[in-house]
């Protein structure tokens, strides 16, 4: 794998992660109303799998 196409890789998947945070929130926010900061920052953290978990169980 070339250095470009590392790049483009690492690229993708931090935009992949910052759309699950996103819509993690989103979700969240929905269903139990304004979150605190303080989540919203924990939630920015999280991997992306433990994001999907999240997805998952609320949806």
């Amino acid at each position: 794998m070339t250095l470009a196409e590392q790049l483009r890789a690492e690229g993708i998947e931090k935009g992949r992660a910052e759309a699950l945070v996103k819509a993690v929130i989103k979700l969240l926010t929905k269903k139990f109303g304004m979150l605190p900061d303080e989540f919203k920052t924990r939630i920015s953290k999280l991997d992306t799998v433990t994001l999907e978990i999240i997805i998952d169980d609320i949806l």
